[in-house]
């Protein structure tokens, strides 16, 4: 967006230190003065201000699909309004405008690869932007102090910029030569473009998937050769891993919390998919999720929905125990295997007109190894579990609701949940136990949460676009109509 200057100013400096700290203390070169930063400058910025913005978006995204809530009672899991201002703010002052200019010097410069890396992760953050607040600036969205009050794409815009940008990324990866080439900058892959390539496909899928409503049954087969060319390992992850300098963001939380600041815990909708309260069958990567508080209890119990009470769980265990998203160095996931895993089980299913395929079902299966080899569950666990008859149900007797359950489960703390269940219209028949929060938000009038509120500052200062395209909390966005 365009911002003052002064209030870029900050944000470089903020990213100016990050990236030091990913990179070493030589990196001395301001990221938000594009004029002058070169392209190994400005690649890990917007690397890390993505894992950054998806973070501070999950905060409040997966309280309102209820995997974690707030110890306080009416909080972020009753729904209430929010407007994920740090998240705009990392979108469109250190993200847009830095992945423009790598374009830009990449283009001038011959090295496609460059250009190809921030086409995904720009792709990447209007996809992000545009679930949190449906329409959203982007064509004129530079930051370059020539536009203070840019115009606002409509979301199904935005979902062609999306897809152009990823096939535009695909074509650039594709390049056999490149003058510039990533290496240590790239904080995600490396250097590795295969993986790059890859993660483009992936997202394209999502997206794709996102999109079948509009584009019809023809959509399923596109999704599903995207997905053929996409990430096809759990080695190929599409996330940011954080290092002893630079602490992962809900390690973070989760130390606070031993000092008393606690502000969120797990939510008993998730625990209770995860403790055999739904499923009949306990989830084997619980207790590497989850801390026990009372040894003596048997069971999980996470906190009731806006209610803040009955949970014997927290992230950590004050000393050495630190759930698996909650350790120094937990990656911050944007899309993984697991996911292209049910998303390939999704597609197979809706394609074949609703009725599940023995495709589908091993699909669905390999979701489930793949997350649960990633959090670090045995082999025998793993097996045991996907053989439990209330698991293993046969091709035949697979459902939306077994893909969308799991697949819940495998994306906590993604912000990438919240679309699946506003996809199927938070139905608690496709996730068991799913039920409004107490204390829900009374702006709601008993309706699902739909959308975030446009950040004050951008209401304050782009007043008129900002009013022609807000709309009421619960008023579904157009993906989901």
């Amino acid at each position: 967006m365009k911002k003052i200057s002064a209030y870029s100013l900050l944000f470089a400096l903020l990213a100016l230190s990050s990236c030091k700290s990913f990179l070493g203390d030589d990196t001395n070169i301001d990221p938000n003065r594009t004029s002058d930063a070169p392209l190994n400058t400005l690649t890990p910025t917007i690397m890390f201000y993505s894992a950054e913005a998806t973070q501070k978006a999950s905060v409040v995204v997966n309280s309102y699909v209820q995997h974690i809530g707030s110890v306080t009672a009416g909080g972020f899991d009753a729904q209430n309004r929010n407007t994920f201002g740090a998240t705009w703010d990392d979108i469109y002052l250190s993200i847009v405008p830095n992945a423009n200019e790598i374009i830009k010097k990449a283009n001038a410069t011959g090295s496609p690869h460059y250009a190809g890396i921030a086409k995904v992760v720009l792709a990447y953050n209007l996809g992000l932007g545009t679930s949190l607040w449906e329409n959203i600036p982007f064509r004129e969205a530079d930051n370059q102090l020539t536009n203070l009050q840019p115009a606002y794409d409509a979301q199904e815009s935005i979902y062609n910029d999306i897809l152009r940008l990823l096939d535009e990324a695909i074509a650039d990866l594709n390049s056999p030569t490149t003058v510039f080439k990533p290496g240590a900058d790239d904080l995600i892959y490396k250097g590795d473009i295969t993986k790059w390539r890859k993660a483009a496909y992936s997202l394209k899928a999502r997206y794709l998937l996102h999109l079948a409503k509009k584009r019809g049954s023809g959509v399923y087969a596109d999704i599903l050769s995207a997905l053929s060319q996409g990430i096809s390992a759990n080695s190929e992850d599409f996330q940011l891993v954080y290092n002893d300098r630079n602490l992962s963001r809900w390690y973070q939380v989760a130390l606070a919390n031993n000092t008393g600041n606690f502000t969120t815990n797990f939510s008993a909708t998730f625990i209770n998919l995860m403790n055999g309260t739904r499923q009949g069958v306990v989830d084997p990567r619980l207790p590497l999720h989850a801390f026990k508080t009372v040894a003596a209890d048997t069971v999980y119990f996470g906190m009731n929905p806006g209610a803040a009470t009955g949970a014997n769980v927290r992230y950590n265990n004050s000393t050495v125990f630190f759930g698996w998203q909650f350790s120094q160095t937990a990656p911050l996931q944007m899309i993984t295997y697991s996911e292209c895993k049910f998303i390939e089980a999704e597609a197979r299913i809706l394609q074949n007109g609703g009725t599940p395929t023995p495709e589908a079902y091993a699909a669905y299966q390999e979701g489930i190894r793949a997350n649960m080899t990633k959090i670090g569950v045995t082999t025998a666990n793993v097996n045991a579990f996907l053989s439990h008859p209330n698991i293993d149900v046969g091709a035949a007797n697979l459902t939306m609701s077994h893909v969308i359950t799991e697949k819940y489960k495998a994306l906590f703390l993604n912000p990438e949940a919240w679309n699946d269940l506003r996809r199927y219209d938070y139905s608690s028949d496709i996730l068991p136990g799913l039920a409004l929060p107490a204390n829900h938000n009374p702006d709601l009038n008993g309706q699902w949460i739909q959308r975030g509120h446009y950040p004050d500052s951008e209401a304050a200062r782009n007043a008129d676009n900002v009013a022609r395209n807000t709309k009421d909390l619960a008023a579904k966005m157009w993906i989901f109509q």
